[in-house]
């Protein structure tokens, strides 16, 4: 009898509906399974294996691993607090206070695993493919195994980052009898095969799928290129902090592993590579990246005539983000546009986007933000909410290795970021994905430049939110500015001279610069102070602080923050120096110092009910005082 595939939340596994196709950009943002298909009837064909690929996509932008991308990446972090709508003794507050139950369903990892199980699937069947369909060939097969094999990267990427030790899979299941048992991996086990998977499919992903959505919302080689970087830069700042695997694991009682409670409490690894390696293949990829996006938009601007006069193009680093405004050059083949935010999070797939899961908005929309940035059809925040600490006034300078306000006064990101609401609050709802466009209801174009007046920003700055009939954000990966601070993250971590580390800065400058037009014009009479100077910066320790705070400023809400001060306290084997930044938003921060002074505490615990389904596991030691790990027999 023909085995039906069911039961995808159990197994995670792939069904298709019958009008899946690859047909047009349309196609690929609309399509949704819809039915299951005979698993051993299904994989006839290159359409077949195709669709797959997407499904892979469309698994990735379900709402509950939307929902992931924030909790993992920000909710232990100092950008949000609990709006005042969340209870103060559930998960959400919990976790913000470093309260990490093993029975919350935020470190449900399934979804996750569940998006593995479809590319290892399509893996699995591509070559029977090869073998079956006469018009698919060896050479059509390899960039969709780059993009597969990429896709499942990343994924590894969120989960080793998140919870440290992990099963790190690389073959599909079929059905609800069989579920996921495998042993975790360590940490450094987990990123070098994530690096070895890359490496070995680089040359192979494609360059240009020929529109617009495609070359943003599939892997490209760029995609490809971004990801080794961040791994690179992630594994690097384990070796440099001479990191090692988990200790003091407490076992459960059923435990079938192959290491005794003290061989986990003494595992030790040799790194094969040396920090000072990888952050210089970091440190390649992005310049790879750099090149190969100034390449395509110097043929950009060449094949549509916009290079007047003719000649050779020179383009600065300023001329690949993009704009706030129009160009202050004097070239006239430099397009102008309008904000950056409204061509990055508005209109979404913008020049600078290298990967972003694209999201159809009306049958399919990113309800994720809605629920926990701002709520567009009740008008108020949502579960997370920007504490007072961070934006209820302006630093002073930028010129400041200190914790404080995030944004100065001349600083686009801040009236990008959230919403004001009335003068005084002293809570601010998250608007980033949430409006669509941003513009300036005075013509004057004066109230952008100073921040420091929250009226002035409520009467004059136009926040036109999505419809909550259309949420259409997609969810971005990598963009260009964040390669320019890997970049000169990685150098501030490898170099000590005046030339490189100038070099670093200017990569940040021009992420700065790009929000802070104001503070860079001949006009602006405070200009001294309200510019970024590398005199400030001029050793590796303050470049990598204003590496950490660009970050922050520009990525906030993007599900970054906590990655960033975990690698932060990675690089010091400790959590110390870390959690005198995070701990600035609370007033119990000897406590919280206490509860995150162990470096596994930076990660998350194994839930519950994997613990009990998969005998492999063990817990974060950290954890386990609360773990409810027995075995029952009618799971």
């Amino acid at each position: 009898m023909k085995k039906i595939i069911k039961n995808i939340a159990l197994c995670g596994l792939m069904t298709f509906g019958a009008g899946f196709a690859l047909s047009s950009c349309e196609d690929f943002l609309t399509i949704t399974p819809t039915s299951s298909i005979v698993e051993e009837d299904y994989w006839q064909d290159k359409n077949d294996l195709k669709n797959g690929v997407i499904a892979c996509y469309k698994r990735m932008v379900d709402n509950d691993l939307l929902r992931k991308y924030v909790y993992w990446g920000e909710e232990r972090s100092d950008n949000f607090e609990r709006s005042s709508s969340i209870t103060s003794s559930g998960p959400v507050a919990n976790i913000m206070n470093a309260n990490l139950l093993p029975t919350y369903d935020q470190f449900d990892w399934t979804s996750m695993y569940n998006a593995i199980n479809y590319c290892n699937k399509v893996l699995a069947h591509g070559p029977e493919v090869i073998q079956i369909d006469e018009s698919f060939s060896e050479n059509d097969w390899k960039p969709i195994r780059a993009e597969v094999i990429t896709l499942r990267a990343l994924c590894h990427f969120y989960l080793v980052r998140t919870f440290g030790e992990i099963p790190y899979v690389t073959s599909d299941y079929n059905n609800d009898s069989q579920e996921l048992r495998l042993p975790q991996s360590t940490q450094l086990t987990v990123l070098d095969n994530i690096i070895e998977d890359l490496e070995s499919i680089k040359n192979d992903a494609m360059l240009d799928y020929g529109n617009t959505v495609e070359n943003k919302g599939r892997i490209t080689k760029k995609a490809v290129y971004a990801l080794l970087a961040d791994v690179y830069l992630w594994r690097a700042s384990y070796k440099t902090g001479n990191n090692q695997p988990f200790k003091k694991v407490v076992l459960s009682s059923n435990y079938i592993g192959d290491m005794t409670e003290a061989e986990l409490a003494s595992r030790q690894e040799e790194y094969s590579t040396t920090a000072a390696a990888d952050y210089q293949k970091c440190i390649d990829y992005c310049d790879q990246i750099i090149d190969m996006v100034k390449q395509e938009k110097i043929e950009y601007i060449n094949k549509n005539g916009l290079n007047i006069g003719g000649g050779d193009i020179d383009l600065d680093l300023e001329d690949l983000l993009a704009g706030n405004g129009s160009s202050n050059k004097t070239k006239s083949y430099i397009i102008s546009s309008g904000s950056a935010y409204n061509s990055i999070f508005g209109a979404g797939n913008a020049d600078e986007s290298i990967f972003e899961l694209q999201v159809e908005g009306t049958t399919y929309g990113n309800s994720m933000i809605t629920d926990l940035y701002y709520s567009i059809k009740d008008g108020k925040s949502g579960a997370f909410t920007g504490p007072d600490v961070l934006f209820g006034g302006i630093e002073s300078t930028p010129n400041t290795t200190s914790t404080g306000y995030v944004f100065t006064k001349t600083d686009y990101r801040r009236w990008e970021t959230i919403i004001f609401d009335e003068p005084g609050q002293n809570s601010f709802a998250v608007g980033k994905y949430i409006n669509r466009t941003i513009s300036q209801n005075n013509p004057n174009s004066i109230y952008l430049t100073d921040n420091s007046a929250q009226s002035l920003t409520k009467n004059y700055i136009e926040q036109a939110k999505r419809s909550s009939s259309n949420v259409d954000a997609n969810w971005i990966v990598y963009r260009l500015s964040e390669i320019y601070l890997m970049k000169a993250e990685a150098i501030s971590q490898l170099y000590s001279d005046e030339e490189n580390l100038t070099e670093a800065f200017n990569y940040v400058r021009e992420v700065f610069k790009r929000s802070n037009p104001y503070a860079y014009q001949a006009n602006n009479s405070t200009a001294n102070n309200d510019t970024l100077k590398f005199v400030n910066f001029s050793t590796p320790e303050n470049l990598e602080i204003l590496v950490l705070k660009e970050r922050q400023r520009e990525f906030i809400g993007e599900g970054k923050r906590w990655y960033d001060l975990v690698r932060y306290a990675l690089r010091r084997g400790s959590t110390s120096e870390m959690l005198d930044i995070l701990s600035h938003k609370y007033t119990n921060s000897k406590s919280i110092k206490a509860k995150l002074a162990d470096m596994q505490s930076l990660y998350s615990p194994v839930y519950n009910q994997e613990i009990k389904n998969n005998n492999w596991l063990y817990q974060n030691g950290v954890w386990s005082v609360n773990e409810t790990s027995s075995r029952t027999d009618d799971l």
